[in-house]
């Protein structure tokens, strides 16, 4: 399997075997057998205290030393390699290829901590074959049913603990605890020690007509998170052939997502809302939030928060909302990790910044909307967006300002790299950026009672309002309303002045000036 270059089947499943083991390379001294091209020998690097890559092949070795200097790697047979001062061996699809895998596994087994090994469930890859049948695939020599292959592990493994883990044989091939005879693959795990334990990550994501981005930005979220993940995507006045196409992919995919649809724009606030309301009521998630539809998540993003917000948990922080680090992000979350051009040039720079700031977090009043996880507990105190901000700007602000009252911390996941594309929507919606942040800005002051933003962020901020704004609320609407600048506002709880003033000078233009009297009245009413 060679990153960028295999198809994405082969890639998905391969990189979920060393994802999901990630909390097991902390400090440990890893040997990675049969490495390949070394992608994940790489990766294990970034938290192991070493790492070392064997493989048959001398191109291979050739390659993954020029290319991964931070793990070592040898050119050795499997079969002959000594493992006995590895704390945790990996071998992932390696068994089935070989003349002797009892050897094999006895081999392995010099570790004495722990041993991983994945093999193929033969009544998917070779269906209709017998144990003793030579495999469909021409490179392997065996391949076991998962029971078959359970009773061949615990029999060489003695009176040490096996575990077994199965891989869905279908996207995004999640990893689960037991023997499941209809899985894709099976992993066997011999020693003792805990097994990884990934949260249940909830995301909503309004998108509106971005919809090959918002498609772009699921995939690689599901494809690199070791975990269960699901999304409620909430259509927000989008046109007929991007919902076909949004409908297309979750039918694909009911089990990981879901679509929530709105004639209208609800603008990013309310839009995520109805999304995390979805996800409240269907239930069964350690942690929900809501993404941006034009962001890549580099692949130790979701990993790096989930993992971050498990210890800060315990560690009584009280962790109330959680966020990455981005190219493009307004405040203490953008960070530069060198410049690259494509995807791969992406992943390359965002694996290498993850290997000094992976494991890292830093308490912080502001953490943007661009991408965030919350404990659904957080919801439930505080509610969702505030409406009021329309299409987007300080919504995210308003929230984290009544997280922080009602006693939650707020944390930059330091390693956590999210690439952001940079206000797509907008830009497609050609709506006046400028004039937005003022209006919203305004908004702000007004509702918090301060004189500028950071007034409501610094230390000793107290305020009488009512933090909790339900997942259900609407916009308050007066009847009177304008499209400017490429949205429509209320004229009445949205407009600034100069706004309100523009629009009554444009209403009484070329009117004779006694018409001026009925609002002056009406003025002098109020």
């Amino acid at each position: 399997m060679v990153p960028h270059a295999a198809d994405a089947a082969t890639e998905m499943f391969h990189w979920q075997r060393y994802l999901y083991f990630r909390p097991l390379y902390a400090g440990k001294k890893v040997v990675d057998a049969a490495c390949g091209e070394g992608y994940g020998s790489n990766y294990a690097s970034l938290f192991a205290t070493s790492v070392q890559g064997v493989d048959i092949s001398n191109e291979a070795v050739r390659h993954a030393r020029k290319s991964y200097p931070h793990a070592q790697f040898q050119q050795s047979d499997v079969m002959s390699h000594d493992y006995s001062q590895a704390d945790f061996v990996v071998s992932f699809e390696t068994i089935e290829h070989l003349d002797d895998p009892r050897g094999f596994v006895q081999k392995l087994l010099e570790c004495q901590g722990m041993v991983a090994i994945s093999t193929p469930n033969r009544h998917l890859h070779s269906p209709g074959n017998r144990l003793k049948d030579k495999p469909f695939n021409k490179f392997h020599t065996v391949e076991w049913a998962p029971e078959e292959f359970a009773g061949f592990i615990k029999d060489i493994a003695g009176a040490r603990t096996v575990r077994f883990l199965s891989q869905e044989h279908r996207w995004p091939g999640r990893i689960f605890d037991g023997l499941d005879l209809e899985a894709g693959y099976t992993i066997a795990v011999v020693g003792d020690g805990d097994l990884p334990i990934w949260p249940h990550l909830g995301f909503a994501m309004p998108t509106c007509n971005e919809t090959e981005k918002a498609i772009e930005t699921l995939s690689t979220f599901a494809r690199y998170y070791p975990g269960v993940v699901e999304f409620a995507i909430v259509a927000n006045g989008t046109t007929p052939e991007n919902l076909a196409r949004l409908q297309e992919v979750v039918a694909g995919s009911p089990d990981i997502f879901h679509l929530i649809v709105s004639n209208e724009n609800l603008g990013y606030g309310v839009g995520a809302n109805r999304g995390m309301e979805f996800l409240i009521a269907k239930g069964g998630f350690d942690l929900i939030g809501v993404t941006n539809d034009d962001v890549i998540p580099g692949i130790d993003c979701l990993a790096d928060m989930a993992a971050a917000y498990v210890v800060l948990q315990k560690a009584d922080q009280n962790p109330g909302l959680i966020g990455p680090v981005s190219n493009s992000v307004a405040g203490v979350q953008q960070v530069d990790i060198g410049a690259y051009g494509d995807y791969p040039g992406m992943i390359r720079r965002s694996t290498e910044y993850s290997r000094t700031h992976h494991s890292s977090a830093t308490p912080f009043s502001q953490i943007r909307g661009l991408c965030f996880l919350c404990p659904p507990s957080a919801l439930e105190c505080v509610g969702g967006f505030d409406p009021r901000f329309g299409l987007g700007n300080f919504e995210d602000d308003d929230f984290n300002v009544r997280l922080r009252l009602a006693g939650y911390s707020l944390w930059r996941i330091d390693g956590a790299f999210l690439h952001h594309h940079g206000s797509s929507t907008f830009k497609s919606l050609k709506m006046d950026y400028e004039a937005n942040i003022q209006r919203n800005l305004v908004i702000f002051i007004e509702k918090w009672q301060v004189r500028t933003l950071q007034e409501a962020f610094e230390t000793g901020f107290s305020s009488q309002l009512d933090l909790f704004v339900p997942l259900n609320a609407t916009k308050l609407k007066s009847g009177h309303s304008l499209h400017l600048g490429g949205e429509t506002i209320d004229l009445v709880y949205q407009a600034t002045d100069a706004e309100l003033a523009s629009y009554l000078l444009n209403a009484l233009k070329d009117q004779p000036r006694e018409k001026r009297a009925a609002l002056l009245d009406a003025l002098r009413a109020a």
